[in-house]
């Protein structure tokens, strides 16, 4: 009985050893995805401008600004805006597919790198 516990032990921690493993390669591979910092814009009208602070706009209009982060997936990531332009400060987040090195994907709507 006691060789069955060890058995099941031992077993244990290798599975956890390559759980381990499995989160920091998803997790290294999910940090390299870079954030769009730039000038982008649609060929619906919108332009988004993404740095320490960001703004998105339609046809010059600001929809939002502020504060932003860059949370990274394995294909693009969240940029989460803290929008300022509101009643109360509140986020908004877009989901960001990466299409290649100049062109990104939220929700549809293709934006392309300005220059």
């Amino acid at each position: 009985m006691r060789l069955l516990f060890v058995g099941l032990l031992r077993c244990a921690f290798g599975l956890a050893g390559v759980a381990a493993l499995g989160l920091s390669v998803t997790s290294a591979l999910a940090q390299s995805t870079p954030a769009p910092v730039g000038v982008w814009y649609s060929d619906a009208g919108e332009t988004m401008i993404i740095g320490q602070t960001c703004q998105i706009e339609a046809n010059g209009t600001v929809g939002a600004i502020g504060s932003c982060s860059w949370d990274p997936s394995y294909n693009g990531g969240i940029l989460t805006i803290m929008n300022v332009n509101a009643y109360q400060p509140a986020p908004v987040y877009f989901n960001i597919v990466w299409i290649d090195e100049s062109s990104f994907s939220i929700s549809g709507d293709v934006f392309h790198r300005r220059g």
